[in-house]
């Protein structure tokens, strides 16, 4: 059947295989597209309209003032983290005593006595002695640590009633660094726009004069209309063509002058989030040393009421206490023979 309709075994192999291939070129490009987009992903591959652009493009200052922003938000989430952590913490020092009360008291009740009872109570007092320790840790997160941070953010990004200060002014500083460009560049633009079209008009009209030149029975007066009309074109063309230059010349020009003053300002915020970068490396700092408690002397002090509330324990002592009161050093009761009394 296949053979009656020209079809053919290796025709239809063939077309599989190219069907296959198509579909895994397909598949190919489809997997191109899909990146992982975790945390080191390099930036341009993220979601950045700013990436890899001339930093004196028009607007393109605003990745510099997005990035005082991050900063002023990285600030308020590094202080929430912090306070989280100071608050589990406080937490944990608050469940430590109230586990040490419970304790203690579930321990009186029970049937234990002795040298154990103490060392028992006393192991328990002892592991208190770790609440201390936090809220020591608790006392340096909060004045080492956080408050500093929230020093360092309400001096360097006060705000107004809308807008953080410093960050506004960089803005305002760019856009003052920028108008008189931006004003520069759309001269420009409008000037190419403008020669470009009178250049196609020129164009069109040496067309339109080669056609009547070529048309033998053009009359003399459209052909020198057609000169006219190329001329007058040509001379349009040429003097746009002269603004035109003239405003790319003017933009060669004021352009040290303008990178210069964009440099400025974006070096002022280099210095802005130096600063923040410096200030969050001396945080990291005060965390790791807040968080340190190796040389606590609560832990000391817990060492050693374990270590004395262990040797206080004297196994034969309580033994020998529970034998006396209820084993077999106590006195039993014999029956003895009793006659009937009248």
């Amino acid at each position: 059947m296949m053979r009656i309709l020209g079809w053919q075994k290796d025709d239809e192999s063939k077309l599989c295989s190219r069907d296959q291939h198509m579909w895994l070129i397909s598949m190919t490009k489809k997997m191109k597209c899909i990146s992982p987009q975790g945390q080191t992903t390099p930036e341009r591959v993220l979601s950045n309209p700013w990436y890899d652009k001339g930093f004196c493009e028009p607007h393109q200052y605003k990745a510099a003032i997005d990035r005082c922003k991050g900063g002023y938000d990285s600030c308020e989430t590094f202080i929430d983290i912090l306070s989280e952590r100071a608050k589990i913490e406080r937490t944990y020092v608050t469940d430590l005593e109230r586990w040490s009360d419970s304790s203690i008291k579930a321990i009186s009740q029970t049937k234990e006595f002795g040298t154990n009872k103490k060392a028992w109570i006393d192991s328990v007092r002892a592991s208190k002695e770790i609440a201390d320790t936090h809220k020591d840790l608790v006392q340096r997160l909060e004045e080492n640590v956080i408050d500093k941070l929230v020093t360092y953010k309400k001096e360097n990004y006060g705000k107004s009633i809308l807008h953080v200060k410093k960050i506004k002014e960089f803005e305002h500083d760019f856009e003052r660094a920028q108008k008189s460009w931006i004003k520069l560049l759309d001269k420009i633009s409008k000037a190419r726009k403008e020669y470009q079209d009178a250049h196609r008009q020129w164009k069109k009209a040496e067309t339109a004069e080669r056609i009547i030149e070529s048309d033998r029975g053009a009359e003399d007066e459209q052909k020198a209309k057609a000169k006219m009309s190329v001329s007058s074109y040509r001379k349009e063309a040429d003097s746009l063509k002269s603004k035109y230059q003239q405003h790319v010349d003017d933009m060669k020009n004021a352009r040290p002058h303008y990178e210069d003053a964009m440099k400025e300002v974006l070096n002022r915020t280099h210095d802005f989030e130096r600063k923040r970068l410096a200030q969050f490396k001396v945080t990291y700092t005060e965390l790791h040393k807040s968080l340190i408690i190796d040389k606590d002397p609560h832990l000391k002090t817990m060492s050693e009421a374990f270590t004395k509330a262990i040797e206080s324990l004297d196994v034969e002592k309580d033994i020998n206490w529970w034998n006396t009161h209820y084993g077999s050093d106590t006195n039993s009761a014999w029956p003895s023979f009793e006659e009937l009394k009248d």
